[in-house]
């Protein structure tokens, strides 16, 4: 069994704006590039199929998915709202995006590897069923929702249930719309305080509907939190719950845009909140807890971040050594108080399905 692929194809560098735009294969090229030059790249690369327009109906809309297609198979310069356009390499690269989960999700399931990481573009986790998600005023640079359709082609692949773990600092609303009422899978999100970011949704007391009420954990964190609190979020609320939950794999969201150096957020975590995750989920698997754990890039806009935690990651996982280079960040008194008050307030809520210190 492989430690760790990395599941990359070209294709992520053709979805290109028609003028800047923070969303560039700048993004997807910083870490290639870093893994190439560290010697990383050629021993982990593993090819993705491309979808086919069927598996995007897993957790779209048949309407929805049939519209964009369209606009991508006219191979021009547009938009879909003003935060999202569409290019003439945009169709290859959503669809090979999808299909990058999707072949790493078969790596996890059959055995071949414990672990995938996935720097795919465009990014997916607000879209939702049919496009703009909740209450969201754009699709925030999402075409498809690479790391739902995963979730839910593993489902189908025979897995009992998913964790999908999304630390982006915006909140994953379309994911959270496509599985809001099911127990199949776990959403569980860390994001910055929806009343001061995009896309304004992600509230402690949305916690599922029906089947699914339980099952969709918020931890909305105020801007200024650093690592203290946040790695204090992932000690005492997303490892307990998914100790309880014991899903056959994890699906991480894996937005590096929660970083202090980040143009678009208000979050001041470092790369040892980001180690603190890879080495938690790592131990769970080596506990057997699960059996396999996806990585899916979201956002992030800062390239030095980019490459510098994808390098940590895969040394994580690798068992090899590594630095994290950055200074530890401690949350300022106020900030601190208001982030314990948040968790207090989500442990106080899912306490109620979860059991939580």
């Amino acid at each position: 069994m492989r430690k760790i692929v990395v599941i990359y194809d070209d294709a992520f560098l053709k979805h290109a704006p028609p003028r800047y735009h923070c969303e560039s294969p700048a993004r997807v090229r910083s870490i290639v590039e870093h893994l190439k030059e560290l010697g990383l790249l050629d021993k982990l690369l593993v090819k993705p199929r491309q979808a086919s327009v069927e598996d995007l109906y897993l957790v779209h809309d048949k309407n929805y998915v049939d519209i964009v297609m369209r606009l991508l198979e006219k191979g021009t310069h547009t938009y879909i709202d003003g935060d999202t356009y569409i290019s003439p390499g945009t169709r290859d690269a959503a669809l090979t995006a999808v299909g990058a989960v999707m072949t790493g999700v078969d790596l996890l399931l059959s055995g071949e590897a414990q672990c995938f990481f996935a720097p795919v573009r465009p990014p997916g986790h607000h879209a939702g069923v049919a496009g703009r998600a909740l209450t969201a005023p754009t699709q925030g640079f999402c075409i498809f929702n690479n790391i739902a359709i995963g979730a839910e082609y593993a489902l189908r692949r025979g897995a009992k249930k998913v964790a999908i773990v999304d630390i982006d600092a915006h909140h994953g609303n379309g994911t959270q719309e496509i599985f809001y009422t099911t127990d199949k899978v776990l959403y569980i999100s860390l994001h910055q305080d929806p009343l001061t970011l995009y896309p304004g949704t992600g509230f402690i007391h949305e916690v599922g509907e029906g089947a699914g009420e339980g099952f969709n954990v918020n931890i909305p964190m105020p801007p200024g939190s650093c690592d203290d609190v946040y790695i204090q979020a992932l000690e005492e609320i997303v490892m307990p719950i998914l100790e309880q939950y014991r899903p056959d794999i994890v699906l991480v969201s894996l937005g590096f845009d929660a970083h202090t150096n980040d143009p678009l957020t208000g979050l001041d975590i470092t790369l040892h909140t980001y180690e603190a995750l890879f080495l938690m989920l790592k131990r769970g698997l080596e506990k057997g807890l699960f059996r396999g754990v996806g990585y899916v890039l979201e956002g992030g806009y800062d390239t030095g971040v980019l490459a510098k935690g994808s390098e940590i990651l895969v040394k994580i996982m690798l068992g090899e050594d590594y630095s994290v280079g950055e200074k530890e960040t401690e949350s300022p008194q106020a900030i601190q108080q208001k982030a314990r008050r948040v968790l207090k307030e989500v442990r106080e809520v899912q306490s109620r399905y979860w059991n939580l210190k």
